[in-house]
């Protein structure tokens, strides 16, 4: 019989590196727009976030949230772009790699895309 081994979530929350480099692999296009993101940990199942994506690449994007669940390492199903205006949703399966508070006290997290 097969054991789950249960993982405390860390607590990522960090600011912004100081050295200034930029680590990304691909350039970010600057937007605004709303997604919905909801963890596909099932223990989360009942929570859903509308956010509002910062900037994205083909990797991932970032957005900002006001919702306290989040943790680094955690898998989301994003829906991007997202409203009722919206002709055609995208879904995608990703992972947090980065939280940060912003200094609107919104949380900003960093979501890389898993294929």
């Amino acid at each position: 019989m097969a054991t789950a081994t249960l993982i405390a979530p860390e607590p990522a929350v960090s600011s912004p590196p100081k050295s200034g480099r930029n680590l990304r692999r691909r350039e970010r296009l600057k937007i605004s727009l709303p997604l919905e993101v909801r963890p596909f940990d099932a223990r989360f199942a009942e929570i859903a976030d509308v956010g509002e994506v910062l900037d994205f690449t083909r990797d991932g994007l970032y957005f900002a949230t006001c919702m306290p669940h989040y943790f680094k390492g955690m898998r989301l199903l994003v829906t991007f772009p997202f409203g009722e205006k919206i002709s055609a949703h995208k879904k995608f399966l990703g992972s947090i790699v980065r939280m940060e508070n912003r200094p609107d006290g919104t949380l900003g997290i960093a979501v890389r895309f898993l294929l």
